[in-house]
């Protein structure tokens, strides 16, 4: 076998120069991102990511999903995040508008995540950078109160 030849099965077969710098999507993780794009108003699970992807009957394990995941958020595609009374790490799609300030509350009380959009606290977010030198992720950023069923004293969501 001449030396052109052995190259090319090299990179063809061995995959030792496959990686090119390209991006490659495979059907799963184009699936994986669907389904968050899907869900792009709250924070979701691996699990609620997996159960969607079986309801659509698309066979994937959960390693699979773990590992696109990781590719997609160092993608900056997605976000990573741990709440509070959730079981594992929750992610979020990042939709290109970086004008609009999204942040989350969860009720102390009901345990709800609310999803507000408020312009607002840009200018808390701007005063922390300028005045304390600290930058806030706004994406990563939680805040805890109670939610307006808990405080007029009534939650649907209570048993």
């Amino acid at each position: 076998m001449d030396i052109d030849k052995k190259l090319y099965l090299k990179q063809t077969v061995g995959g030792e120069f496959m990686n090119t710098g390209k991006k490659y999507n495979t059907k799963q993780k184009e699936s994986i991102l669907e389904c968050i794009k899907k869900n792009s108003e709250e924070y979701i699970t691996i699990q609620k990511i997996y159960d969607d992807l079986i309801k659509k009957g698309q066979k994937v394990g959960l390693t699979t999903i773990y590992r696109n995941l990781d590719k997609l958020e160092a993608d900056k595609e997605i976000v990573a995040i741990n709440i509070e009374g959730y079981n594992g790490t929750c992610y979020k799609y990042l939709s290109d508008k970086k004008d609009n300030i999204l942040f989350y509350i969860k009720c102390e009380e009901c345990g709800n995540l609310i999803h507000i959009k408020c312009p607002e606290l840009s200018s808390l977010y701007v005063h922390l950078q300028e005045e304390h030198h600290i930058q806030i992720n706004p994406v990563k950023t939680m805040f805890y109160g109670r939610c307006e069923s808990c405080l007029i004293g009534y939650c649907g969501d209570k048993s």
